[in-house]
């Protein structure tokens, strides 16, 4: 039987969201995992794998993600701006499997995932242009069972993706309500 490209246990995840303030590391290694599961998609999604790394900050400077955003306000927007960035494509990653995780009759094909969660996610922020080709690249997803396995690799990927959604769900909401407070997540701001 044929691995599925992704393996959820053996990511480790984005940390837990008990703390006041997220961990810049922790956070910045959790982003570059997520990053490395669309590698798994094929070539056709270099673009996007290039813009998101493109994001992925190094601003190591900072413990924690709020401080690199609180004390630059209005000095230096490009970190808030990467990270805006990198938080709208990690939203993408994350509704796309949160679509999958709760599709009851585990639907082999991806295609409407993908595209469900771009709709919601980034294409109000994408021109013409690249909303097209963005419709090109959901005929590229691969199916369910080249992503996430079948029988016992499904049903332990599900398992994993039940933990750990939410808690890159809490970090992506802590850190759109970060951005906003500062009035650095402008919808209007490409």
């Amino acid at each position: 039987m044929e691995q599925p490209r992704i393996q959820f246990k053996k990511l480790k995840g984005f940390p837990k969201v008990d703390e006041e303030k997220v961990q810049t590391v922790a956070f910045l290694e959790a982003a570059t995992e997520i990053v490395s599961v669309l590698e798994t998609f094929g070539k056709l999604f270099s673009p996007v794998i290039s813009d998101m790394n493109g994001n992925i900050l190094d601003e190591i400077k900072y413990e924690y993600l709020e401080d690199m955003i609180t004390l630059n306000v209005n000095v230096d927007n490009f970190a808030a701006n990467a990270l805006l960035w990198l938080k709208r494509g990690l939203q993408l990653i994350c509704k796309f499997f949160e679509n999958i995780f709760h599709d009851k009759q585990n639907t082999e094909s991806l295609k409407h995932h993908l595209q469900n969660a771009y709709e919601n996610t980034l294409k109000p922020y994408h021109g013409f242009l690249v909303q097209s080709t963005v419709k090109i690249i959901y005929s590229w997803v691969p199916s369910r069972t080249q992503l996430i396995g079948n029988g016992a690799a499904h049903d332990e990927n599900l398992e994993v993706l039940e933990i750990f959604l939410p808690i890159m769900r809490k970090h992506l909401n802590r850190i759109d309500i970060l951005l906003k407070k500062y009035n650095l997540d402008d919808a209007s701001k490409p």
